[in-house]
């Protein structure tokens, strides 16, 4: 990654001065093309980490931090509009709460404070107007701005969650969209593991801003506090292109270079716009995560999720709900919010042509989970 990414022994070790650029939210509100009803796969996903994150607290906790804490800080990164961040925080406060009887220790006796975390411009009012406040048993709050840096106090958290986040970057490396650059990505929107200078420049974006994460998280995490991670992973450019995930923005290139060439969209636009998504494999992880050095892995493994299979039941319609809910914001800034309905009623057209590439899709994209603890 030495040419047109950033190889991990070059990466920054001071961030002090390092932007972290805005990027756009989740379709906030409860209407049809919402987040809130078009974020099922990551649902799944969130339900499959379920027991995971409870084994978690059970075994590696820092039983010294549960026989002594008053308020249990829980942060969720990313955590959009709902319902997925609710059930993440209630399964880490009951799995905690379970594990203080061992402890010789009243699961009454400890207060939880709950960070809902997204960039500014989130939808928190639906977050909070949606708080199940039945079941409700912790204190939360809103804390907007970009985990691409420090967000909290130092050894403030005591449990930190990121599922389907740490994916997004800080920005779009700028020589996709240089065409004296050989990492110019004309006629696609990402990397999909078939062009070696394109891969390694959004690799390289990767690398710089999980080291930004992984630092502004060691200086805010407790010694002994525990940091979960559901992340989109690569296992080569094979699973990668058959993957749902690709293929579903694969339908949305085929969009937008159908409505240049019929005049719907600017070509020039089309051809430098590229998203904001890259999809690392585990050893990137684990590299970067060892070169940080503040947290030790504890465990790193694929999840079982019920999701297989679920592509071969989404029809075109649904297909473009589950891509307009999350890119809506990024593509309204792009082309215009007038082009946004006419863009994805093309893709309803085009998904429904290439229905059979999307369901021969061998999976959705691999998820892996990943454990950290916060070392002394």
């Amino acid at each position: 990654m030495e040419s047109y990414g950033i190889s991990i022994e070059s990466l920054p070790t001071n961030f002090d001065n390092v932007k972290a650029f805005e990027s756009y939210p989740m379709n906030g509100g409860d209407g049809p093309a919402s987040y809130a009803h078009n974020s099922h796969y990551q649902g799944e996903g969130v339900n499959a980490a379920k027991k995971l994150i409870s084994e978690a607290i059970d075994q590696h906790s820092c039983l010294k931090q549960l026989s002594s804490l008053k308020t249990y800080h829980v942060a969720d990164l990313g955590c959009s509009v709902g319902p997925n961040t609710f059930t993440v925080v209630q399964n880490i406060i009951d799995s905690v709460k379970h594990k203080l009887p061992s402890l010789g220790r009243s699961s009454n006796v400890m207060d939880f404070h709950v960070s809902f975390n997204d960039h500014k411009s989130n939808d928190f009012n639906t977050l909070f107007i949606s708080l199940p406040s039945k079941s409700q048993r912790y204190f939360a709050a809103g804390v907007p701005g970009s985990f691409h840096g420090r967000l909290f106090p130092r050894s403030f958290l005591h449990f930190v969650h990121c599922s389907y986040a740490i994916h997004w970057l800080s920005q779009v490396p700028y020589v996709l969209t240089d065409e004296t650059s050989p990492a110019w990505n004309k006629g696609r929107i990402m990397s999909d593991g078939t062009k070696r200078e394109v891969e390694e420049a959004y690799a390289g974006q990767f690398a710089t801003d999980m080291a930004i994460f992984l630092q502004a998280r060691a200086e805010e995490v407790a010694v002994g506090g525990l940091m979960a991670l559901t992340v989109p992973y690569s296992k080569g450019s094979v699973s990668v292109q058959q993957a749902l995930f690709t293929r579903l923005f694969r339908i949305l290139d085929l969009t937008l270079n159908d409505m240049a060439a019929k005049g719907q969209l600017d070509e020039a636009k089309v051809n430098s716009f590229n998203l904001p998504l890259y999809i690392p494999s585990a050893q990137e992880i684990q590299k970067l995560v060892e070169r940080n050095g503040s947290f030790s892995i504890e465990k790193m493994q694929p999840l079982t999720s019920s999701t297989k299979g679920f592509n071969s039941r989404l029809d075109a319609r649904q297909c473009s709900l589950m891509v307009r809910a999350p890119m809506e914001g990024i593509m309204s800034q792009y082309f215009g919010s007038e082009s946004i309905n006419e863009i994805f009623e093309v893709y309803v057209e085009i998904a429904e042509e290439n229905s059979e590439f999307i369901s021969q899709s061998a999976a959705l994209t691999e998820d892996l989970f990943v454990l950290l603890k916060r070392k002394a």
